[in-house]
């Protein structure tokens, strides 16, 4: 469970017993606030401190030792409320007796923890890990460097992406003549990138706009000054000199300069893997006074131009181009995932020329992907050097496992970015899926009802509960870590599940 809503949670259990108990907390209740306010101060800290932790190993520790000492709050807590209860049913000697008693227990407990608390500070300075915010982790900086997408390492084994490349190249060819920005959404692993490099290199692409095509990879980590120089090194020829004027720009200069570069021109820019609204709003530099506006770096000529966009989640695309419908990516077919994996782990071979018993085992662990394609490379490629029946067997016993470590572009590590990129109060949310079996239809009606009880909720009345909860489902849905497999007459969500890796 994400730590920062544990403490969340806790300090607003303080909160509700400062006002409900308050005869009960006399000679303590300074202890209590005080022990409060010292988790307020984590929180303040462990918004920050739950992202940092993916890739640090010290973080993750100090934030195990936080959500610990926040257990032990939360038992200090239920024991008080438990002695509270039973006074309010005792003899007027008795509960005198028995409330000096229980204030010194509880007493002592919140110096004990607040000792603990005191540690946890100290540790964190020693450690060295004050500015948790500041610059790129190397494991997170080396995942998307192997991340980079490039048009030119298109990929050799695609299936099933035919009709979707047609599709979209028809859009980007055809049609309205103003610039328009063509998005594709899914979650991640699932062809966004490879699909887009199919598109690019298609001859009616290449065609179409002859002298002026870009692609550029955003990530996580959007640089938009980075981003215009690579746009402007593929669609122009400086100069010696002209370099290195360009070079000389700041991140606005060079946006005017690519502006003006691109305003007479029918051109097509990739921008893959982008992430926020707010990453294609700097890169675009469009205005928070007009967001309908196209923008200050990417002209519409109407000339039919157009802009390429791959993103994990549908309001990214929505925001760039509210009158273009996004192209949403689908999982393979039974048949499309059978082909690719064959191709992958026989090298193209006939599968039906292997032991019955090794594609018995082949099929079942395909079936495990659910139709995910790059679950189904790593796999294929994993057991494409061992054709033994054993190793098969090792690997079909804990796929999960074997995907998991298979290199650092593994299946998990793919989808665990979506994981690093949830907001903190979209976290336990998230988290809580995984107490329900692989493959099982989840009433959403259930879900919401059981997100309000554990307290993933902002507490208002009932009604804004249960619409708030129906947001965060909406957001994990859109972010495409939750699928939808029935909706109502309304359009509202009534049943979904979670893909299988996920």
């Amino acid at each position: 469970m994400a730590t920062e809503v544990v403490v969340s949670f806790a300090i607003k259990r303080f909160g509700d017993m400062l006002i409900q108990e308050a005869i009960f907390l006399k000679g303590v209740r300074g202890k209590v606030e005080r022990l409060k306010k010292d988790l307020g101060a984590m929180k303040c800290f462990l918004e920050e401190a739950e992202i940092k932790q993916e890739e640090d190993l010290r973080v993750r520790n100090w934030v195990s030792e936080i959500r610990d000492a926040v257990y032990d709050v939360e038992d200090i807590i239920d024991m008080f409320i438990l002695n509270a209860e039973s006074l309010r049913t005792d003899y007027f000697h008795k509960r005198v007796f028995k409330k000096l008693i229980n204030r010194h227990k509880v007493g002592k407990k919140i110096e004990d923890i607040q000792l603990t608390l005191q540690y946890i500070s100290n540790r964190r300075e020693a450690l060295g890990i004050k500015n948790i915010g500041e610059g790129t982790s190397g494991s997170g900086q080396m995942l998307q460097d192997l991340r980079r997408s490039s048009p030119r390492a298109e990929e050799r084994v695609i299936v099933g992406l035919t009709q979707e490349a047609d599709k979209l190249v028809k859009q980007l060819t055809v049609g309205d003549q103003r610039r328009r920005v063509i998005s594709m959404v899914g979650m991640g692993g699932i062809g966004k990138t490879t699909l887009a490099k199919k598109v690019y290199n298609h001859e009616k692409i290449v065609k179409h706009f002859p002298d002026c095509r870009a692609w550029i990879y955003v990530s996580q980590d959007c640089r938009p000054r980075e981003a215009y120089m690579q746009i402007i090194n593929q669609v122009s020829a400086p100069t010696k000199e002209q370099a290195e004027m360009i070079e000389k720009y700041g991140e606005n200069e060079l946006g005017d300069f690519l502006h003006d570069h691109l305003k007479e021109k029918r051109y097509l820019i990739v921008l893959d893997d982008v992430w926020t609204c707010a990453d294609w709003d700097f890169l675009a530099k469009v205005s928070s006074n007009d967001p309908d506006c196209p923008g200050n770096v990417f002209p519409d000529g109407s000339n039919g131009s157009r802009l390429l966009l791959t993103t994990r989640y549908k309001d990214v695309a929505l925001h760039a181009d509210a009158r273009t419908i996004p192209h949403e990516m689908r999982l393979l077919s039974k048949k499309q995932r059978w082909d690719l994996f064959c191709r992958k782990a026989f090298l193209d071979a006939d599968s039906e020329s292997y032991p019955p018993d090794l594609k018995e085992l082949g099929e079942e662990m395909v079936d495990k992907c659910n139709g995910l394609p790059l679950a189904i490379v790593v796999l294929g490629g994993l057991l494409s050097r061992n054709m033994s029946h054993t190793e098969w067997k090792k690997v079909h016993d804990n796929i999960s496992a074997y995907l998991a470590k298979e290199g650092q572009m593994g299946v998990m590590a793919m989808l665990n970015l979506s994981y690093i990129d949830l907001p903190h109060y979209l976290k336990p949310c998230f988290l809580h899926l995984s107490l329900f079996p692989e493959d099982y239809v989840i009433s959403s009606r259930k879900l919401l009802l059981l997100w309000t009880a554990e307290g993933f909720v902002p507490e208002q009345n009932e009604r804004r509960m249960k619409d708030m909860a129906e947001v965060y489902l909406n957001e994990l849905i859109n972010r495409n870590l939750i699928q939808v497999v029935r909706m109502s007459v309304n359009a509202r969500v009534t049943k979904c599940r979670v893909h299988d890796l996920v």
